[in-house]
Order: structure tokens, then C-alpha cells, then sequence
């Protein structure tokens, strides 16, 4: 492993850690209607990112399809994923609207398989397995038995798909020659576009003024806005330029249980020593299934070679 890969794996850790962090964070703003507070989180973003749109205001003049890929982004990983997460987590319980988000990894891996044309390989399997059972230790232990919820489940994994399609979108971006971070402000404005729209559709401004919002919720969003969503994303994408789609995805396997450690610090949850066997497995997952592989190690090889 190279010294700036070592640098992306500590970037992207840090990154599932900020957004660990949010979902304790969202988790105090739920007396919020979750629509509003997706909005104004992602408007918070939003601004915190545009000086990169005047940074590279002479690379704006992108082709159609250029364009039209980063408002797919917008829509996919941005909006819908918020609005079905928002939409899902009330018909379902926690502990399987955070497994079935746990199948990002499978999801990406099988997907930029077939879209992409990324490498899978046995090492890659078995870390995203392994990782899923660290995920799977956690929310067992912290919600119990799990049960099919119907609906719910079934706009909670839409909601999985939508952040899937959006990251494979993104790597498609950057193999175009789109500048990363470019590519990360201008899907962020689509995302803001259309949640507002969606936000607005479901209750008119007025009803969102009147809304009382004291000064440390207020603090609580912009620090959601700025460093989880604007300074994750950047953070994120940067990975899926370099390392691509499947390898960045299997860093998501941490978030579970960096949001149960924050929930023990903030929300005084309780912690077993069970979790830290989850822990050492999601580790595994993670160094087994973001390494490198040699052509020797993937799947289909012996077809490249006849």
C-alpha cells in the first residue's frame, strides 16, 4: 500500500466518522419535519461548497451529458436518498433500515461490476461479507431481533439504491475528466434544487417560517451542513476518483458503529463488549475489500486471457 493510499483510507475513515457523528446529529433535529431539515442541511452544503463553483468557473462549459450525469447525482444521491430515507425509517424500525443501508458495499460491488467494469475479486467478497456481519453484530445488539416491515424496507433499500446509483454516477464523472470537487458543489446545487422542490410540495414556506429554530439547533445543522455533508462529500468523492467505486463503498460498513459510539457519547446509549468484536470484523471487511487486487485475483481473468 502507497503513502497516498494510506492517506485516502485515513480520509475516508474520517469521513465515515463525520457522517456517524450526523446521524446523531439528525437524530436531535427529528422534532423537525425530516423534509426541512434535509433541505436546510443540504442548502448549509450548498453555500459551504459554492467558492469551488468560481474556482473553476472556466471548466463550467461541460457537454450535455456531462451535465445531465451531475444532475443525476443531484437527484439520485442527494434527493431521493433523502427523501426515501426520511420516508422509509418511519415505517421501518432502525435496526433494519441500518442493515439494508449495510448492503451498500454488496450493492456497489456487484453494480460497478457490471456498469463500470470494476475488478471484483474473492478478497473483495469476503471483506464486504465480513464487514456486513460486523454491521449485522451491531444492530442486533442494539435493536434485537429483525423482522420484514414491508413497505418500509422496501423504500429503505430504494433509498440504499438511490446513494449506490448516485456514487457510480460520480465515478463515471471523473473517468470523463470532471474535476472531482467540481463535480461534488455543482450535484450538490441540483440536490438542493430539488429538495426544496419537494419540501415546498409538501407544505408551503410559510409553514417552514413559522418554525422555531433555536440557536443550537441552528448550530447542530450548520455543523451537519459544513463538515459532515460539504467536507464528507468532498471527502467521499475524492475516494471514489481514486479508488473508485466498490473500494469507497466498503468504508461505509464503519458507519453504523461510529454512530453507536457518538450515541453512547451524546445520547448516553449503552456500549458492549460485543462491539468490539464488531469492530475488528468491520476493519477486516474494510482492509480486505478496499485493497488492491492483481489481475491473477479477479473474477473473470481467465476470459481477458484466452
Amino acid at each position: 500500500m502507497g503513502r497516498n493510499e494510506r492517506w485516502l483510507y485515513l480520509i475516508l475513515a474520517g469521513v465515515v466518522t463525520l457522517w456517524g457523528l450526523n446521524v446523531v446529529m439528525v437524530k436531535y433535529l427529528t422534532t423537525f419535519p425530516p423534509l426541512y431539515v434535509a433541505a436546510i442541511r443540504m442548502t448549509v452544503a450548498g453555500v459551504c461548497l459554492s467558492p469551488i463553483l468560481w474556482t473553476y468557473r472556466r471548466q463550467l462549459k461541460l457537454n450535455a451529458i456531462d451535465w445531465l450525469l451531475l444532475a443525476g447525482v443531484g437527484a439520485s444521491s442527494i434527493a431521493l436518498h433523502q427523501i426515501t430515507l426520511a420516508a422509509g425509517v418511519q415505517d421501518t424500525s432502525a435496526g433494519n433500515a441500518s442493515l439494508i443501508l449495510g448492503l451498500n458495499p454488496l450493492a456497489t460491488a456487484l453494480l460497478a461490476m457490471v456498469f463500470l467494469g470494476e475488478a471484483m475479486s474473492w478478497r473483495k467478497a469476503v471483506g464486504i461479507a465480513v464487514g456486513f456481519s460486523g454491521v449485522l453484530v451491531v444492530v442486533l445488539t442494539q435493536h434485537g431481533a429483525i423482522a420484514v416491515n414491508g413497505w418500509g424496507d422496501v423504500i429503505m433499500f430504494a433509498s440504499m439504491l438511490m446513494y449506490v446509483t448516485g456514487g457510480l454516477l460520480i465515478r463515471k464523472l471523473t473517468t470523463r475528466g470532471v474535476p472531482v470537487l467540481l463535480v461534488t458543489a455543482v450535484s450538490q446545487m441540483f440536490g438542493v434544487v430539488f429538495l426544496w422542490g419537494a419540501a415546498l410540495y409538501a407544505e408551503p414556506i410559510s409553514y417552514y417560517v413559522s418554525l422555531e429554530v433555536t440557536p443550537f439547533q441552528w448550530l447542530v445543522i450548520l455543523v451537519s451542513g459544513c463538515l459532515a455533508t460539504a467536507l464528507g462529500s468532498v471527502g467521499w468523492n475524492y475516494g471514489i476518483r481514486h479508488l473508485g467505486a466498490s473500494r469507497t463503498a466498503v468504508f461505509l460498513n464503519g458507519m453504523p458503529l461510529a454512530s453507536l459510539f457518538f450515541a453512547a457519547l451524546f445520547l448516553n446509549e449503552r456500549l458492549q463488549l460485543l462491539h468490539l468484536f464488531a469492530l475488528v470484523m468491520i476493519v477486516t471487511g474494510v482492509y480486505l475489500g478496499s485493497r488492491q487486487v492483481s489481475k491473477r485475483q479477479l473474477w473473470g481473468a481467465a476470459n481477458k486471457q484466452t
